[in-house]
């Protein structure tokens, strides 16, 4: 339950600061993909396509993020996109 207030959450607050109907988010497989796949028809019910990208890797998703390929990713925790921010400047 705990999880999908947080997917929900996390999805419900990106659909509120965007203002087209898409939203597409990296993501690994699991649990993260399966959490989105959750909440999905929550948000078609509010107007909204989610796009849900599985990536394999702990780079790429931040990399498609830097070059608007993707709204957001949700894959990892605050301390390790801190170290791939300080590492990839």
């Amino acid at each position: 339950m705990k999880k999908y207030l947080l997917a929900l959450g996390l999805v419900g607050g990106l659909a509120t600061a965007y203002a087209t109907e898409t939203i597409t988010i990296g993501a690994s497989p699991v649990p993260h993909a399966e959490m989105l796949k959750f909440v999905k028809p929550t948000l078609a019910k509010q107007g909204y396509d989610l796009k849900i990208t599985e990536f394999s890797d702990y780079i790429t998703p931040n990399l498609a993020v830097t070059q608007k390929q993707l709204d957001a990713n949700f894959f990892q925790h605050q301390p390790y996109l801190d170290q791939y921010n300080k590492d990839h400047k």
